[in-house]
């Protein structure tokens, strides 16, 4: 009895096997990647905090964005040894902004879009040289010029008149955070409305 259970369990086994083998139903999963001693530390001047002090209700645009501040703010990355990398901008209000492309502030006790926060950047330096700003909207397959740090978007630098990351030990960007209010007529203004914006520069190493 038990020699006719183990030919049935391989006679199964065989049967089962068989069809694989000849329709090559199969597929290799591989995974890759690299282990790095390289480190970038980003950080930002004036602690990454601008205040745009108190707006008066009357002074916005019923039908048109305000901007309400342009405020100067620098962005460093200061890395173990030259390496290319980017910065992802994560939209820390997500689906409060005004606008598709840039970071929200916050929305009304109404659930109004309050606006959104630019940064836009003015000069950039990497290693002590010029260099342009570039942009990646498909995770780093292809690269364009850009003059502004965007929401889901990646931003790296290139040398001047080509569109290829560069290895940066240490990369130094000044900004200008310009800050829009939404159109008056969109908002609920009987009260005070606390402007909230909060976004974060992922490091993202190519």
């Amino acid at each position: 009895m038990i020699k006719k259970y183990f030919a049935a369990l391989s006679a199964t086994a065989l049967i089962g096997v068989a069809p694989y083998a000849v329709a090559a139903s199969s597929i290799d999963l591989t995974v890759t990647g690299l282990i790095t001693p390289r480190a970038c530390t980003p950080s930002l001047s004036d602690g990454g905090t601008v205040d745009v002090g108190q707006v008066q209700a009357k002074d916005l645009n019923l039908t048109s964005d305000t901007i309400v501040g342009s405020h100067p703010i620098q962005l460093t990355v200061a890395c173990d040894a030259s390496t290319p990398f980017a910065l992802n901008g994560i939209d820390n209000k997500a689906g409060t902004s005004s606008s598709n492309l840039y970071f929200g502030l916050g929305l009304t006790s109404n659930n109004e879009k309050i606006g959104y926060f630019t940064p836009s950047i003015q000069s950039a330096l990497a290693d002590g040289q010029p260099v342009h700003s570039i942009r990646s909207t498909d995770n780093g397959a292809s690269w364009t010029r850009i003059y502004q740090i965007l929401k889901d978007n990646l931003t790296s630098v290139s040398a001047v008149g080509t569109l290829t990351p560069i290895s940066v030990k240490d990369l130094t960007m000044e900004l200008m955070i310009y800050t829009f209010i939404a159109r008056a007529d969109s908002l609920t203004l009987t009260d005070d409305v606390t402007i909230d914006g909060s976004a974060t520069f992922e490091m993202k190493y190519l």
